[in-house]
């Protein structure tokens, strides 16, 4: 669907809640607690609402986001593809980014919030502190995107330094959900590593950026370890983590805050397909829930597990 038409029916649903004789731009600041111009950007269709603010507004009106977008049948699902370019971006690519930082961003420390993961690929608030992972991931997105003949090899991608600064953000602002969850696809590490070394035996990867590579990921293995043992971040808020026995078709996200519920299924190895409805969210959750039935948990008390998992892990680095 169009951007130009979610804006419309969303303008639509609002005005439908709002008694004529309020001033609709007194009441959008006062939910979304920005300034008039702001809000007159948005009502004008200047700057698109996001996720977050689509989010706010719903349940504070209580609309449901699933009428925004026209479904066909009582069987159809709301979803945004967010396609963002990340090789020169525009401003519409860095607000989409960082849109999904704000949702983080948004969690009041005081209220209870969490975020669930069945992953086959690293989750991004994983690895993208590593330079060079961060950059391999852009690799491979522009190399399946555009062909091998478009891509520069590893270590002539240069990310926009602001985009470096929205990846870094994501870390952090990741580590305020109170409580975490990954469930990670038993594969997830050879696949990474298939993947270098294909690109490695095509000269798009030079043996020093292997090495690069190589030194991150074990960086990367002793962090996750210690993470999983003690089953909190730095900052006290859970984190635990599963190594799933079955496989998964691609990487399942929930988020939910007291601001927003957020499901999102990755797609072309960093974009994502996003939803705000709540039987998607639901059913997302579910997915991801039933998830643990298949999968062993190495966070905290699964000792033996843990050190199995992650000295099969380094092995598979090693033979970088």
């Amino acid at each position: 669907m169009k951007q130009e038409v979610l804006h419309d029916n969303l303008l639509n649903a609002i005005r439908a809640k709002v008694p004529q004789e309020e001033n609709l731009a007194n009441v959008l600041g006062n939910i979304l607690c920005i300034g008039k111009e702001a809000i007159y950007r948005r009502l004008r269709g200047d700057v698109p609402f996001t996720l977050l603010e689509t989010a706010m507004i719903s349940k504070e009106m209580n609309f449901s986001v699933d009428g925004l977008l026209e479904s066909v049948s009582q069987k159809s699902r709301p979803f945004q593809l967010k396609l963002t370019e990340f090789f020169n971006p525009l401003e519409i690519d860095f607000l989409m980014m960082e849109n999904y930082v704000d949702v983080f961003r948004s969690i009041d420390a005081d209220t209870y919030s969490e975020c669930a993961s069945s992953a086959n690929i690293l989750p991004q608030p994983l690895y993208q502190n590593y330079k060079f992972l961060s950059r391999f991931y852009l690799f491979k997105w522009k190399a399946q995107r555009d062909g091998l003949d478009s891509v520069k090899a590893l270590h002539e991608i240069v990310p926009e330094e602001r985009l470096v600064r929205i990846q870094q953000s994501l870390v952090v602002e990741a580590r305020r959900v109170k409580d975490t969850c990954y469930i990670l696809d038993n594969m997830l590490f050879i696949y990474l590593i298939n993947d270098i070394k294909y690109f490695a035996s095509v000269n798009l990867i030079s043996r020093d950026d292997v090495q690069e590579l190589k030194e991150e990921l074990f960086h990367l293995l002793n962090y996750l370890e210690r993470l999983a043992a003690k089953g909190k971040f730095e900052n006290g808020n859970r984190i635990h983590f599963y190594i799933s026995n079955i496989n998964f078709d691609t990487t399942y996200t929930y988020i939910h805050t007291q601001k927003c519920s957020l499901s999102l299924i990755k797609a072309f190895t960093l974009n994502g397909i996003a939803s705000l409805d709540d039987k998607t969210f639901e059913s997302v959750k579910n997915w991801i829930l039933s998830l643990k039935r298949f999968s062993t948990l190495i966070s905290e008390s699964g000792d033996l597990q843990r050190i199995h998992f992650f000295k099969r892990q380094r092995e598979l680095v090693a033979s970088l």
